[in-house]
């Protein structure tokens, strides 16, 4: 079991592996900030570094580092992506070459569905 605090204080213990996505910035916001995706119907923002969070709950090296669209970092939990495919014509931004879907999580990233496989795979998972 692990935990955390969220920027506005609310407190969330957890299966670390239930932890599906870390950002270091908010999708909506733009904010710099650490979110965490899989625990709650939206990401939680939290007052620490993804790396230090990732390696604090133990999961370190269950996540794989992509790319999103707008050219900032996403680490995605490895062993749980269910899936990956090219994008629809017109599904995400320009740059966008895989569509990931890792829990109830579907990301666009700029790295093609090879690299994005073989990332995924060097971290555990099993596409």
């Amino acid at each position: 079991m692990a935990d955390l605090t969220t920027t506005d204080g609310s407190f969330y213990a957890f299966q670390p592996d239930a932890v599906v996505a870390v950002t270091d910035h908010d999708a909506v916001t733009g904010e710099a900030v650490t979110c965490v995706h899989g625990l709650a119907p939206a990401p939680l923002k939290i007052g620490e570094s993804v790396t230090a969070f990732l390696a604090r709950i133990g999961e370190a090296a269950k996540f794989a580092q992509l790319t999103r669209a707008n050219g900032s970092p996403i680490w995605l939990n490895a062993p749980a992506v269910g899936a990956i495919r090219a994008p629809l014509p017109g599904e995400y931004a320009a740059g966008g070459q895989a569509v990931i879907s890792v829990g109830s999580l579907t990301q666009g990233v700029t790295e093609d569905p090879a690299t994005a496989k073989a990332r995924i795979n060097a971290h555990g998972g099993k596409l």
